[in-house]
This record gives C-alpha cells, structure tokens and sequence, in this order.
C-alpha cells in the first residue's frame, strides 16, 4: 500500500485508493490542524494507473516548494515532497506508491 512519511516525526500515513486531508474532523482520513488548511484540501487518488495529488483548498498545495495547480492531477512520484501550505509546519515524503489491494 503506498504510504507518505510525516518529514517532521517519521510517522508512516497509509494512502487510501481516495485519500481526503483537511481540518473536517470526521470528514478527511488525515486531519491537518491550522487556520491555513481549508476543511478539505486536497486529495490523492489512485486513478488504477498512478497516484495523483488534487488541491481543492484556496491556500494552496505544494510539491517540492512548488505550488501545484488548483483543481488539476499532479502525478506523484517517489520523493516528492508535499506541503498543505506555505504556512504549515508539516511536510509529507512519498515514500511508496504501490497500489492498493
């Protein structure tokens, strides 16, 4: 199962086939706390081909530094590194993109 490593604790996230992350508990599999994360924010999908990362906030998405389109597929890959905001203290590794069972 492919899985994001949490940079800053080396916890291990597992990815779901629709992974939701935000700050909606009890709305999103991996809850990001901060008044710069959107209740929903992004999202990674396993398309049967790829993982894709969607940004489905207003503050933004970013991978490797780079802010990464709203509302368009960005195609994961091993090492990128994933940041929920310019602002947040997290950042988040891929560190496998298997897919899932």
């Amino acid at each position: 199962m492919a899985h994001l490593l949490l940079a800053q604790t080396n916890d291990h996230i597992l990815l779901n086939s629709y992974h939701r992350f935000g700050r909606a508990e009890g709305e999103v599999d991996t809850q990001l706390l901060g008044v710069e994360i959107s209740r929903h924010h992004a999202v990674i999908v396993w398309t049967g081909e790829q993982w894709t990362l969607r940004d489905t906030s207003k503050n933004g998405v970013f991978v490797n530094q780079s802010r990464i389109v709203s509302k368009t597929d960005w195609v994961l890959s091993i090492g990128d590194v994933i940041s929920f905001s310019e602002l947040h203290p997290h950042s988040f590794i891929v560190s496998s993109l298997t897919p899932p069972e």
